[in-house]
């Protein structure tokens, strides 16, 4: 397995840095009409062909995240993280509630349930509804953080939470997390004098006694704003701060969670062997993993595909589903459509002719669509 992640950390480190897609932008108001027709305003990043407001989305279904901001901030204040994640083919929501000196945290927690049960449920948010895979995750910067794990603790249809530097709130973000059951990751950085890891991200990490897999990366040298743009007002509350840049700290970040959401959201199946390479490769960074779920295997019951990663032949066994007209797709990883055939026995497809790079191979019949990951070297 170890050959096959050494192989993966480069297409990986491309997919962060290589700006391949376009990054479109538009707004969203969702209101709940069950909390008297509270206002949800959302700013919302897309992969698109072109970068521009309102821009067409690439074709695909792309998971969501959602991100909930830190006090006195905003949705703006997170466009870098939004873009990277973007180029990692997510769809990043960001809310743009409780900005003001007096948040109410139940509130925030709510916001953000409600996004991912909207989004999940299938309700329609707009043009880019036939855009969205119905997959979310949902996360958080310091009080929004904290506010990711209050919603984690009343909603289960989430696929998995990000927390950066989480805050505790009121209600108590701690207290709420022993009723998280999914997979959750808390990103802290070690120099943080304004929500101090031995405080805030430890407990509030180890608050998720039930929790299917949880992760706690910590980032030598990194401070408390250095998961969003530079220039915020949380600049202001850690003035003097000599650590790492937010540009380091930001990409040491989206590293470890572009891997960990591609394995809960995506169903990339070697997602945490990845996180734990690069954790392995990279001095500034420890990780504590606690999972009991059962590792997930590379390939469906019912269908195969190999080998994987694949340079020359691919071979698409269709199992279960042989007799059955079956309409097989390749997308490369910025979700553009490679190669398509139907076909209703074992496939085999020259991917020689395709650049290197992460890959998703989707299988659809009249009854489901099944994906899976595959890398081309």
């Amino acid at each position: 397995m170890r050959y096959l992640v050494a192989s993966l950390l480069c297409v990986f480190t491309l997919s962060l840095t290589a700006q391949e897609i376009g990054f479109g932008q538009t707004n969203w108001l969702i209101i709940d009409e069950e909390r008297d027709n509270r206002e949800i305003p959302c700013v919302v990043w897309y992969p698109a062909e072109e970068s521009s407001a309102e821009a067409i989305p690439l074709g695909g279904d792309f998971p969501v995240f959602i991100m909930a901001h830190g006090f006195l901030m905003s949705a703006t204040d997170y466009e870098d993280l939004a873009l990277l994640l973007v180029n990692s083919n997510y769809v990043f929501v960001a809310l743009d509630t409780e900005q003001g000196l007096m948040p109410d945290h139940e509130s925030f927690g709510l916001d953000l349930s409600f996004v991912a049960n909207q989004i999940v449920g299938g309700v329609s948010l707009g043009f880019l509804d036939e855009s969205l895979s119905g997959r979310v995750a949902i996360g958080g910067h310091s009080m929004g953080g904290g506010a990711s794990w209050l919603a984690a603790a009343q909603t289960s249809s989430i696929d998995a939470v990000v927390a950066m530097a989480p805050a505790d709130t009121d209600p108590s973000a701690i207290l709420a997390g022993e009723n998280i059951t999914i997979p959750v990751l808390v990103i802290s950085g070690a120099a943080d004098a304004v929500t101090p890891p031995e405080t805030q991200h430890e407990p509030i990490y180890n608050s998720a006694v039930n929790s299917s897999c949880r992760a706690f990366v910590s980032i030598e040298d990194a401070g408390h704003c250095g998961f969003a743009d530079t220039g915020t007002l949380c600049n202001l509350g850690e003035f003097g701060f000599s650590g790492l840049s937010q540009e380091d700290q930001l990409e040491l970040s989206v590293r470890c969670i572009v891997p960990w959401l591609d394995y809960f959201v995506k169903d990339f199946t070697l997602g945490l062997e990845m996180l734990e390479s690069e954790i392995n490769t990279e001095e500034l960074l420890t990780i504590d993993m606690n999972c009991t779920l059962e590792v997930k295997s590379p390939t469906s019951s019912s269908w195969q595909v190999y080998p994987n990663p694949v340079s020359f032949i691919l071979t698409v066994d269709l199992g279960d589903f042989i007799g059955v007209n079956t309409t097989i797709k390749l997308y490369d990883s910025s979700s553009k459509l490679v190669f398509e055939k139907q076909s209703s026995s074992t496939l085999m497809i020259d991917v020689s002719v395709f650049a290197k790079g992460l890959y998703t191979l989707e299988l659809s019949t009249s009854d489901e669509v099944l994906r899976s990951q595959v890398v081309l070297e």
